[in-house]
């Protein structure tokens, strides 16, 4: 009871914006679970309330809820943290770190920040996968109680993750027969919607290793890893220029242009590239407690070497410190920062 009663304050503490993070992408409204969930007819509670079934190849988990009004929301919030309850459980035992990480190097052997920031952002905007296999199996509601019961067929659940791993595979390995011709851009362009697969299988591998028996996700081909290298490696060569288009932007535009290095990216200082960076600076500065404070409005477009504006946007950077002088070389380097990252941007999502 305390486990299920923890469950239930959990709830009504921190509301529905917790627990969907939780869920992790279980299907709480997947219509396959509410067709398959029954009440329980007899007035007497269950056994599986207080101790939850076993049987192999299946996960349980049991929510509960107090109830306040209407019995059937209760036993709806009830349902909702049964499968928070099965996750969970499934989570104790495997350990580690889910998130693999993209083996690309900057050539000193440390994987740059470029790619980094590529990595964490394709990562962010693929969610996480529903599990569709959960259902609520059986519940009940008491006086002052409802209680879901909740049940995963993981072999069921691994083998409908396994296909949609090898339908992932099939699409990376579709991008992998291109050979794109041009410039470093032109060859880079078709190959870059193979990063949000990449990320979509790695979600996928992920479930894997939750719910199958062996604890084991799906270990990626020796070709589909070349993919993934060779796309990271095209990145780390790209050429960019920096154009400073105002005072302010000539004031930091030596901490900018260094910090962008450390980052990974290859600054051209004349010829040809394969992106611009156009940097414009508003700076303020104010004194507060002994502290100098510096403000850079930036304004920042990227463009391609046909002057295509690829991106634009503005933001504030700010450098503090006791002294002015190291305060504006913060800003500078908070300004590539924030380049760095819309680069990120720029490389999935607007780049056509």
């Amino acid at each position: 009871m305390n486990r299920h009663i923890l469950l239930t304050a959990l709830l009504l503490a921190t509301g529905s914006g917790l627990l969907s993070g939780l869920l992790s992408g279980c299907a709480a409204n997947s219509p396959k679970a509410a067709v398959q969930t029954q009440t329980t007819a007899s007035g007497r509670q269950p056994d599986w309330v207080t101790q939850p079934p076993r049987q192999s190849g299946m996960a349980y988990g049991v929510g509960s809820m107090e109830i306040y009004g209407d019995p059937a929301d209760a036993l709806k919030r009830a349902s909702e943290l049964a499968r928070v309850d099965l996750v969970s459980q499934l989570k104790v035992t495997v350990s580690g770190d889910f998130s693999s990480t993209t083996t690309e190097t900057s050539g000193s052997g440390q994987t740059s920040q470029v790619q980094r920031n590529v990595s964490n952002y394709v990562r962010s905007q693929v969610p996480p996968v529903e599990m569709d296999e959960i259902v609520i199996s059986d519940s009940w509601a008491g006086e002052k109680y409802a209680y879901a019961l909740a049940e995963l067929d993981r072999a069921k659940a691994a083998a409908h993750l396994s296909r949609d791993i090898q339908d992932v595979e099939q699409q990376i390995q579709d991008i992998a027969a291109l050979q794109p011709q041009g410039t470093r851009l032109q060859q880079l362009q078709p190959l870059l919607p193979a990063l949000k697969l990449f990320a979509r299988r790695e979600r996928l591998s992920e479930r894997l290793q939750l719910v199958s028996m062996d604890r084991h996700g799906a270990p990626m081909s020796a070709e589909l890893r070349a993919l993934q290298n060779r796309i990271y490696d095209q990145i780390s060569q790209l050429q960019v220029a920096v154009q400073l288009t105002d005072s302010g932007a000539e004031v930091i535009g030596g901490g900018v242009m260094e910090a962008l290095t450390e980052q990974g990216l290859k600054i051209q200082q004349g010829g040809s590239y394969d992106l611009l960076f156009s940097v414009s600076a508003s700076l303020s500065n104010k004194a507060k407690d002994g502290n100098q404070y510096v403000f850079a409005d930036s304004r920042i477009t990227i463009s391609d070497a046909r002057g295509r504006v690829l991106s634009s946007f503005s933001k504030q950077a700010k450098g503090v410190s006791g002294l002015a002088e190291v305060a504006r070389y913060k800003a500078s380097r908070a300004v590539a920062g924030l380049i760095g990252d819309e680069l990120a941007v720029t490389l999935v999502d607007k780049i056509r």
